[in-house]
């Protein structure tokens, strides 16, 4: 190739000898690289990768990549506008237009230093060719262009790009660049500015920090396109006070932050962002100003103890984008008052609030991220949309906090220090690890916009893995408990599609709670749990929605203060006795509306005086069978229901007792809390071991089918309790 290069220059030669044509001009995309009458050039030479233009003593060199054509002609070009700078294997090659208008340039072997007092704006410096020690400075009194083509080099002692005055440079790649600094450096950064860099272009920019940071900026870095790769960084990649994405490709590997914006605002809007963190405490995507993200593909790997994957101490607000991250980090307790402060490895943490408005979100905290949490939020955390799945693996264990007492941590999937509301998207917590938390909210705790369709949230928690032991002994021992949604305070459910797991074999791990109120005014919920599906401090409040329950160790709906129901369908079956479908503790019962049907080896009896509607108690039901009651003068049919099987037997940390499958005993008799608003006084008939044909059943619930056989009982209703034996 390069016999025919020369050969083709030799004709162009001799061609414009016969034209007696006088000057050659070399171009570079409509620029004019170098000019030269005919008769100065003593010859050109393509050797390797460059052109020589020599003239007797002296030569101008020109990577052959940057030249797009030779012409011959009569007329005189005019230089022009663009700076060159060409690093070749002879040396260092300078076309500088402005060289009469304050654009100074001196070499020093490889080392390149311009400054620029021309006063002129945008002035373009494109930089090719290769050098294994070199470097480019500018001081510019103007905002200037940088075009990164084909460079490759390398500076062993100081930053290899250094833009030393507050100007903002649009760094232009093209082609393939390379630049590298090296462990001995004294600079702070393989490409330095202390002003904004905006990068641009189609070419592709790989930058290794081996001394500290890779890309460096004293204010911000904004991305437009072009593809950055930075293999390796001794601690951030990239360092700035503000970071804005609107386009492109970062692929970025640190030991430190890998984006670190330090006081200025962060923003994605597009394009893609790979980071992989390996250091302590160290944060993938950190900003001390609101951290924002609108689109784009995002995705963080942070495996450095007590590290996080996006890290801010203002909001942080997700409005689209493909973000996933995975954390595996590992706990660091950390030295405070009598003891210890733990600090977890998280996927997204900020010292305010965690606004979610769309975007598709996959967090994984693995199994050796101890404690770890996909959200974590000293402020409020809000959800209005968006596909986010969230799973947590590890285990949680003691220590001795600040106060010097025993205590736990465990992982959780999403925790605010304050309030948690979900209002809509579709979201998944799991959690496996022991004592492990699907939500939880130091605060108060909202589900599902007030009135709103079902289909707007879809929420669905599952946890795994057991409690643990903490402290104390007997009846006054502590235990770490799993928990799918917790609130310390209130917790509302207004609406949405909800699905809680709680799969554990012991006490602990419960559906829905709250050590407040909790209050439930729609939705379609559905919680199976081994202990309390369903479990308030102070009061439940069911008001609405569709409500199924089952636990396969204890209570299905229990609050240790009063409950109250005026609205909702709620099928509610608890273990055998002596746990129940629903208990409230001998307190307060008000059945005001809703149906209710609730199975176990006991109940809590409705309170007369509180309720405006008519209950029936069953305690002589036979587990596994259906029972039908109807109004005995119209034949209405007012119940068909299956009757669940016994699972398990009661609970053994609270007041259940001992017993195999069905009971103590093995008894299979079990009692049903009935109410419906179509009760009322007068004369009814319950039919029970017999069989219920046709219709459709759901949850044991039959409607539009008919009952055959078994036998049968009159009662009659004339109190608010109506108690059959």
């Amino acid at each position: 190739m390069k016999k025919y290069v020369i050969l083709f220059v030799i004709n162009i030669f001799i061609v414009s000898s016969l034209f007696a044509q006088e000057r050659i001009v070399v171009h570079k995309s409509g620029n004019v690289l170098y000019e030269s009458a005919i008769t100065d050039v003593d010859s050109i030479k393509f050797m390797n990768s460059s052109s020589y233009f020599n003239f007797g003593e002296s030569y101008t060199g020109i990577p052959i990549s940057e030249i797009d054509s030779i012409t011959f002609t009569d007329d005189i070009f005019n230089p022009g506008d663009v700076v060159y700078v060409f690093y070749t294997e002879s040396g260092i090659t300078i076309i500088n237009p402005y060289e009469d208008r304050g654009v100074d340039i001196v070499v020093d072997n490889y080392n390149v230093t311009v400054t620029a007092t021309s006063g002129i704006e945008n002035i373009e410096y494109h930089i090719s060719g290769a050098a294994s020690e070199g470097s480019f400075v500018i001081a510019s009194d103007e905002d200037i262009i940088l075009t990164l083509s084909n460079l490759s080099l390398r500076n062993p002692s100081g930053a290899v790009i250094n833009i030393i005055q507050e100007t903002d440079v649009n760094v232009k790649l093209a082609g393939i660049n390379v630049i590298e600094d090296a462990a001995s450096s004294t600079g702070s950064a393989t490409f330095l500015s202390a002003g904004n860099i905006i990068f641009s272009g189609n070419g592709k920019l790989t930058v290794t920090g081996n001394k500290k940071h890779t890309i460096s900026s004293s204010k911000t870095i904004r991305v437009e396109s072009g593809t950055i790769i930075i293999p390796y960084s001794a601690s951030d990649g990239f360092h700035s006070e503000g970071f804005l994405m609107n386009n492109g490709y970062l692929d970025i590997t640190a030991l430190s932050d890998g984006v670190d914006a330090g006081g200025g605002t962060f923003g994605i809007n597009n394009g893609t962002i790979k980071v992989v963190t390996t250091g302590n405490d160290t944060k993938s995507i950190k900003s001390d100003d609101v951290l924002t993200i609108n689109g784009g593909t995002i995705d963080l790997n942070v495996s450095g103890a007590q590290s996080k994957g996006l890290s801010g101490k203002e909001n942080i607000i997700i409005n689209g984008g493909n973000i996933t991250i995975v954390a595996s980090g590992i706990t660091v307790l950390e030295t405070s008052g009598n003891g210890y402060d733990p600090s977890y490895c998280t996927g997204v943490k900020t010292k305010k609030d965690v606004i979610i408005n769309g975007g598709t979100i996959s967090i994984e905290c693995t199994a050796t991220n101890d404690g770890g949490k996909g959200f974590s939020a000293d402020g409020n955390i809000v959800i209005y949309d968006g596909n986010i799945v969230v799973t947590t693996g590890g285990s949680g264990t003691t220590y001795t906090n600040e106060d010097g007492e025993p205590d736990s941590y465990s992982s959780c999937c999403i925790k605010s220090d304050v309030d948690i509301s979900i209002y809509g998207g579709n979201i998944t917590c799991n959690s496996t690890g022991a004592a492990g938390k699907g939500i939880s909210a130091d605060g108060t705790l909202v589900i599902g916009e007030e009135n709103a369709d079902d289909s707007e949230l879809i929420l669905t928690v599952t946890t795994s893995g057991e409690r643990f032991y903490v402290s104390g002994t007997g009846d006054d021992a502590d235990y770490a408990n799993p928990k799918a949604v917790k609130s310390e305070g209130n917790l509302t459910v207004n609406s949405g599609t909800i699905t809680i797991a709680c799969t554990q074999s012991n006490e602990g791990g419960e559906g829905l709670e709250s050590k407040s109120t909790l209050t439930i005014n729609g939705g379609n919920i559905r919680i199976s749990a081994y202990d309390d599906c369903i479990n308030a401090s102070d009061h439940i409040g069911i008001n609405g929605g569709y409500v199924y329950c089952v636990s396969s160790g204890n209570d299905a709906i229990d609050s240790n203060g009063t409950l109250s129901v005026s609205g909702g369908f709620i099928i509610a079956n608890g273990t055998s006795s002596p746990e129940g479908g629903i208990d409230c503790d001998q307190s307060t019962f008000a059945v005001t509306g809703g149906t209710i049907i609730g199975t176990g080896g006991s109940t809590s009896n409705p309170t007369a005086n509180s309720s405006t509607k008519y209950s029936i108690i069953y305690n002589n039901a036979t587990a596994g069978n259906a029972i039908c009651i109807k109004n005995s003068s119209t034949n209405e049919i007012i119940l068909l229901f299956q009757l669940p099987e016994f699972s398990n037997s009661g609970g053994s940390g609270g007041p259940g007792g001992p017993g195999g499958p069905g009971g103590p005993g093995g008894s299979s008799q079990m009692t049903v809390l009935f109410s419906d608003p179509q009760l009322t006084t007068g004369s009814y008939t319950l039919q029970y071991g017999g069989s219920i044909s046709g219709g459709t059943t759901s949850d044991g619930y039959n409607t539009g089918g008919s009952y055959s056989g078994g036998n049968s009982r009159n009662f009659t209703i004339s109190n608010k309790v109506t108690t059959i034996n």
